[in-house]
């Protein structure tokens, strides 16, 4: 040991000297009173880069920061009984570096000298280290503090190690009430549950168990992932209660979805953007004749006629980059085509959706080829009935003159022949037959002259009067005057500008117009108990317009329908024999406005 003692040649003071200065540890040997260096071993001279001289001219307190001096004096000017044996310091480097140390101090005696023989560790690098590790765990703590998934950790013996908030809120227990227990004893309802199962199998195994399970007690469905080591086991958690709900109502809207989709007798299709078909329902099934597993990856355009086909492809592939979500398929009608070769009349509708970021067409198709056949057969015969109500019309056009012609110049003729006869045998016998027998002939004068009345009105009846010569306006306008004749508290009007009073139209509109005009009149007095009835007279030499109006309670519902009365259907049927129409308004407010409407075709 180098001191500024003579050097011993005792073989214990060798030996001893030789375990300090080989001694691997930094030690030195200072002044009990004055703390300075008496003696330093060469591990000390590498850890603080002093020179041997140079460090026995200092003092401990050279070694210390400058802080620590008080503290430094305080410890040796202590009792040796009160001192600790190991404490931490900071050391200087030569070159000014701090140094953390663990030092250990021993009292000894050097020739009689009290002396303090120091050890000291170097801890620079094992306290960096402990820093880091408590940096990384505060850093550890504070993130499983706040993510958002429950967090726990097992030891080997299922005891709770640590568990962050998110965890006690889900697991419905505090820290105090789970840190050190054991999970089971704690959650004794999970005991052979999924938990208990998948949690033993991943420690068992060493590998990581990822699962979803249901807390029956709680009716909580938790999604979990579980790793084990060497301490136990890790678990992340959270609820996924509603999301679980949410699969749930949403697979009961699919299985509800694809009730409706196979109970519809339509044809629901589904084709991907190259017009592939994906889904081929139970209606499709029906109309097409084919079956959906040879339907699927075929081409939508194998669904209908051949001479159709090659448009196909283009009008999918603008329907695809259109901005249009949804419009009918053709106009208004498709052909499609069954298995067997028949030809089928379609309405169809289809739509454009995403279905996983893909573009998907839903077709919908109806089977109409029996209503479009019947609708054929139907304009088939309302053309036929159309062609015989304007031939009925024609033969009673020219029934009623002959048959008016006939009244007016044979029973007309002979009715003002008998009237004249009688006032001729009147005048004859006057004043030369008895009371009785004037009285009779008084009686049968005022007969024939009730028919001659009546036979007039007959002719009225047949053959409205002025329609052939001077117009519809004309025979219109004298129908009202005689029925005011009749009704004096009814107020009849007509309105025509005198451009449209002069007008002709094709004799047979006219004829319709009038006769059409007249039932709505009629079923105007007879109904309606309107007091007023007006007719508005409009149009050009190539349209009319006739309009019937009154004030009065409406027609009862389903009367205006075509099928709902006769005199209305008789309207509908005159007017189409002549290519017009009929519309009828009516409500208890307004009373009803029958609009006779004609324009020859293109």
């Amino acid at each position: 040991m180098k001191t500024h003692s003579t050097d011993s040649t005792d073989p214990l003071q060798i030996c001893y000297r030789m375990l300090f200065e080989r001694n691997p540890l930094p030690m030195c040997v200072v002044d009990g009173t004055t703390l300075r260096v008496l003696a330093v071993n060469e591990a000390a001279v590498s850890q603080y880069g002093y020179s041997m001289p140079e460090f026995v001219e200092l003092t401990l307190l050279d070694l210390h920061h400058e802080d620590e001096h008080p503290l430094v004096r305080e410890h040796f000017d202590s009792p040796l009984d009160d001192r600790s044996a190991t404490r931490l310091w900071r050391h200087r480097h030569r070159n000014g570096a701090l140094i953390e140390v663990e030092a250990v101090t021993q009292h000894v005696d050097v020739n009689g000298v009290r002396a303090h023989m120091v050890l000291f560790r170097d801890m620079t690098e094992q306290r960096r280290v402990e820093a880091a590790q408590r940096v990384l765990t505060e850093r550890l703590t504070a993130t499983l503090e706040s993510i958002t998934d429950a967090f726990f950790t097992l030891d080997r013996d299922w005891c709770f190690t640590y568990v962050n908030p998110q965890a006690e809120r889900l697991l419905r227990h505090s820290r105090d009430e789970m840190l050190g227990h054991n999970i089971w004893e704690v959650f004794p309802e999970a005991v052979g549950s999924t938990f208990q199962t998948e949690y033993e199998l991943a420690t068992i195994a060493g590998t990581s168990a990822s699962f979803e399970a249901l807390y029956a007690p709680w009716k909580v469905w938790l999604a979990v992932k579980a790793y084990p080591s060497d301490q136990g086991l890790a678990a992340y958690f959270h609820d996924v209660t509603e999301q679980r709900l949410n699969e749930q109502r949403l697979g009961e809207e699919r299985e509800t979805l694809a009730a409706v989709v196979n109970s519809t007798n339509d044809g629901v299709i589904s084709v991907d953007s190259q017009g592939l078909i994906q889904t081929f329902n139970p209606g499709a099934e029906r109309i097409f004749g084919r079956a959906a597993t040879g339907m699927r990856g075929q081409s939508l355009a194998v669904l209908m006629p051949e001479r159709f086909r090659a448009a196909h492809a283009p009008h999918i592939q603008a329907f695809v980059q259109s901005d249009v979500h949804s419009r009918m398929m053709g106009l208004g009608l498709i052909k499609g085509l069954r298995a067997d070769g028949q030809e089928l009349d379609l309405e169809g509708t289809i739509a454009k959706v995403t279905v996983q970021d893909q573009p998907m067409l839903l077709v919908n198709l109806r089977d109409v080829t029996a209503r479009v056949l019947a609708d054929a057969e139907f304009e088939q015969s309302r053309a036929q009935l159309s062609d015989l109500t304007q031939r009925l019309m024609t033969q009673e056009k020219a029934l009623v003159k002959r048959l008016a012609q006939s009244l007016h110049d044979q029973l007309g003729q002979t009715m003002a022949a008998i009237r004249m006869a009688h006032e001729t045998v009147v005048a004859v016998q006057a004043g030369q037959v008895s009371p009785e027998v004037d009285r009779l002939q008084s009686q049968l004068g005022m007969l024939i002259g009730q028919a001659i009345r009546q036979v007039r009105q007959v002719l009225i009846d047949l053959r409205p009067p002025l329609l052939e010569e001077q117009g519809l306006a004309s025979a219109l306008d004298n129908e009202l005057r005689n029925r005011s004749l009749v009704l004096p508290k009814v107020d009849f009007s007509i309105d025509a500008a005198p451009e449209v009073t002069a007008m002709r139209w094709p004799s047979d509109v006219e004829y319709a117009a009038f006769m059409v005009a007249r039932e709505a009149i009629e079923n105007a007095l007879r109904h309606s108990g309107s007091g007023c009835v007006a007719i508005w007279l409009s149009g050009g030499p190539l349209s009319l317009k006739l309009e019937v109006i009154d004030e009065g309670s409406g027609i009862p519902v389903g009367a205006t329908r075509r099928n709902g009365h006769l005199g209305i259907l008789g309207m509908h049927e005159r007017a189409n024999a002549v290519g017009a129409t009929v519309t009828i308004d009516s409500d208890e407010a307004n009373g009803t406005r029958m609009c006779f409407g004609w324009q020859p075709p293109p």
